[in-house]
């Protein structure tokens, strides 16, 4: 080779190497460091009538002080669109149905979802009856984000730059669509109705009520109303309809069981300082940025700390000068599905009460990126909501007609009554403020400064007075309507009970001699056991201690059924290995349990032995694996295994252990037996033979996935992890994954952890999964996840002088004639 030639290649090289080292840094600094926004400073702002002071401690946790609550919520926009407004944006456009003019064809189907449902026609109609007051909030906390959108252009995250988009500014009716996104992914009922109707078609009511603990007794009456051929079409509606959802699970990862909450709080009466105690670990879908965004609210008539949801003003738990709150989800049925009878001649007209109606047709507009054409879909609406079968595309036969009835597509006070329960003073205006609760029932508890502790069931209940909302009903007979909701002051309450303890983890409320129906969705009671398990052990509690229990991995379920497999006996050298570990737990399911590991792979094979292989395609939505295209919660899940210890404890012989293969009839000890070397077989396969390896972490991990590191390129800058974690879905330190084998990733777990010493705020310890910032390089992106994962917390301080202490950075947001 020539010395020129090389000179040249050499030249060439370095070129290259320039141009691609280049092209990095433009990515680097250019899209993704440079929207950082600056940990102190100043900004002059339009709309702000007097200076705002925010105060970040080292977690970017911001606490605002403002001289009015106008400004407070224009600051608080301002600081939620500094640190999430990716997020928001994200979460906005799933509500509006507008993804797909971001990620093309692929996100096409999640607009349909939106746009049939109608979040956003919902949050119109609310936002048109939105009181004075809280207008004017909305108007100023809009103010807030669209004031850091101007002022930032191309510097706002990183996620904009890299998909090149300028995001809208935004407006009150964003605010009230994301609060109806909320609302809708706490409601589980209108998936579990299909996935029943599917059962009771392939088993027969009497047999898929096998399937059910606490099922009630009666055949579905859509199979009695209904003739032949309708009750055909709606079985084939039902299978279509939920096979859809398959096509978009890539936008929301693996769906899990598990999504729930704890909250217990505690009189004085049993802890250490003398003030009650309120602890609060809501369990949600793992992600990053976190669901939850910490931050402080202070000014003249209005004073909370605690987190909110980016996209919505106010505090959704926390505390206030005088009482504090915790949420959990009550799964109380708010959805109901209708069959709907088309006129044979016009099918957009239907049957009612005898006569015939005319439906609401509109016409979606849906842009898609990198398509000419737009879709448009044609939403019916009938009077009891959209039909949700027009999700099914491409079907042999028309679907018959099935109408969504929802309490969210109800104008409600939701907003209004964060924003009431942020000023609360007492039990009463506590009350007052739940009475407003919108369409996501909750179990609320409560404690304040005096020492009372309180809980109530809040939200916006369908009165049923026959049908009970478990299958689809009639739509035409007019005798399955809503008559109304539940009155607030006749919902489940407690105050200041002899106990001095109320503990609330989704499980059941009420008696069934409650006056109202409230639903069969509800998490069987094993969380909520073992943490009144730990609350029975001393007198009294110290803030350690709540520590210790929100951390808590001892399996009450476990405890039942690991007996069953550990009274078993085997040739086998290695199945004598996991029994012998079996006899010798303690049921914690730490990340290092190898019993934990062995309980879990039985659990999984016996449910496949039992129920698994004797449903076929029903086997996933029964064990709880949703099949909703944006949302993980299932109504089923955790009722497999609920039914399955019913089973054991009651039936040595039972059909339903049968093996389906050859058909021969089996004792409980025989399946038990086949489910535990299964289990061990596929545990050496995975795992090796040495079982000193069989670690429950192993296969039990978290990792954060941002939705932008599903790209190579991005992965290592958005994603973290993975990381070992303890737990299961039915441990207090919840951390669930969908029941299949091998395990995959965790995503439900505590999305944040409060723990009050209340009336003593300065003492308040919290944590979120991962950290308060959206934008991949900042410091404040992922620092929590050690903490989260290591059971420490952070301070939340609440008088100014102990939030100066804290103090790192100082943020001024000022008027512009400042």
């Amino acid at each position: 080779m020539s010395i020129q030639l090389a000179v040249v290649l050499v030249v060439v090289l370095l070129v290259l190497v320039a141009l691609i080292g280049g092209f990095l840094f433009y990515i680097y600094w250019g899209l993704v460091q440079r929207p950082t926004p600056k940990a102190s400073g100043a900004a002059h702002l339009p709309g702000l009538s007097r200076p705002v002071e925010v105060l970040l401690d080292k977690h970017g946790v911001p606490h605002i002080y403002a001289e009015s609550q106008a400004d407070l919520f224009y600051a608080q926009g301002y600081m939620h669109a500094r640190d999430r407004l990716w997020q928001m944006e994200q979460n906005r456009r799933i509500a509006h149905g507008t993804l797909s003019e971001i990620f093309g064809e692929s996100a096409l189907e999640v607009d349909r979802f939106s746009r049939i449902i109608g979040f956003r026609r919902a949050a119109q109609v609310e936002a048109a009856q939105l009181d004075t007051e809280t207008l004017a909030i909305l108007e100023m906390y809009v103010a807030g984000i669209n004031a850091y959108i101007a002022a930032n252009p191309g510097r706002l995250a990183a996620e904009f730059n890299l998909v090149r988009l300028a995001p809208a500014l935004w407006q009150v009716e964003d605010v009230v669509a994301h609060h109806k996104l909320w609302s809708w992914s706490l409601g589980v009922n209108w998936e579990t109705e299909l996935t029943r109707l599917q059962l009771m078609a392939k088993l027969g009511p009497i047999r898929a009520a096998e399937l059910e603990p606490d099922y009630p007794g009666s055949a579905p009456i859509i199979l009695e109303a209904a003739g032949d051929i309708e009750a055909m079409r709606l079985l084939s509606t039902a299978g279509l309809l939920l096979n859809e959802y398959e096509k978009i699970k890539q936008w929301v990862g693996q769906p899990v069981e598990g999504m729930g909450s704890n909250s217990w709080v505690i009189a004085p009466k049993h802890t250490q300082t003398r003030r009650a105690i309120l602890c609060n670990d809501p369990h949600l879908a793992l992600q990053i940025p976190g669901v939850w965004y910490e931050n402080a609210l202070h000014c003249p008539g209005f004073e909370a700390s605690g987190v909110t949801y980016p996209g919505a003003p106010g505090v959704m738990i926390g505390h206030t000068a005088e009482i504090a709150w915790g949420l959990t989800n009550s799964f109380v049925d708010v959805q109901d599905l209708y069959v709907e009878r088309a006129h044979a001649d016009e099918p957009e007209r239907f049957e009612y009460e005898g006569g015939w109606e005319d439906a609401t047709v509109l016409e979606e507009t849906i842009h898609i990126r990198r398509r000419e054409a737009p879709h448009v879909e044609r939403v019916v609406i009938t009077r009891h909501g959209p039909l949700i079968s027009n999700l099914i595309r491409d079907a042999e036969s028309p679907p018959l007609p099935l109408a969504l009835c929802w309490t969210g597509h109800q104008p409600g006070n939701g907003i209004r009554s964060v924003l009431k329960l942020n000023r609360a003073h007492d039990w009463d205006g506590f009350v007052e403020a739940l009475a407003d609760w919108g369409a996501a029932p909750q179990n609320v508890t409560f404690a304040d400064a005096d020492g009372n502790i309180g809980f109530l069931l809040a939200g916006m209940m369908p009165i049923r007075r026959q049908n009970l909302g478990l299958v689809p009903a009639p739509g035409w007979d007019g005798t399955h309507e809503w008559p109304g909701f539940v009155p607030a002051h006749e919902l489940p309450r407690i105050y200041n009970p002899a106990s001095g303890r109320i503990v609330t983890a989704n499980n059941k409320i009420v008696g069934d001699d409650f006056s109202h129906f409230l639903g069969v969705d509800f998490v069987p009671g094993w969380r909520a056991a073992r943490i009144e398990e730990m609350l029975a052990e001393k007198e009294r509690f110290s803030l350690r201690d709540m520590e210790e229990m929100q951390l808590d991995t001892t399996s009450k379920f476990a405890a039942l059924l690991t007996p069953f497999f550990a009274q078993l006996n085997s040739d086998d050298s290695f199945v004598k290995v996991a029994l012998s570990y079996l006899r010798k737990w303690n049921y914690r399911l730490d990340a290092e349990s190898t019993a934990g590991l062995v309980m879990h792979y039985a659990l999984l094979c016996l449910l496949d032995e039992v129920y698994g292989n004797k449903i076929g395609d029903l086997r996933d939505p029964y064990m709880g694996i949703a099949r909703s295209p944006i949302f993980l919660m299932n109504g089923f899940a955790h009722r497999a295994t609920a039914k399955l210890l019913e089973l054991l404890s009651s039936e040595v012989e039972s059909p339903w252990y049968t093996d389906m293969e050859t058909q021969r009839h089996r004792t409980r000890d025989e399946v038990l037996y086949a489910a535990l070397a299964q289990a061990v077989e596929l545990i050496r396969a995975e795992l090796g033979d040495n079982a000193r390896r069989w670690n429950w972490g192993r296969v039990h991990q978290v990792r954060y996935v941002h939705p932008l590191g599903s790209v190579r390129l991005f992965k290592g800058l958005f994603n973290r992890g993975p990381f070992p974690v303890g737990g299961d879905a039915t441990t207090p330190n919840q951390t669930s994954h969908a029941p299949k084998l091998p395990p995959d990733l965790v995503q439900v777990t505590a999305s944040y952890r409060q723990i009050y010493d209340v009336g003593l705020w300065d003492r308040a310890q919290t944590v979120t999964t991962s950290g308060q910032s959206g934008h991949p390089m900042s410091s404040n992106y992922a620092d929590q996840i050690p903490m989260w994962l290591e059971g420490a917390y952070h301070p939340m301080p609440w008088s100014r002088e102990a939030v100066r202490t804290a103090a790192l950075n100082r943020i001024e947001l000022l008027p512009m004639s400042a």
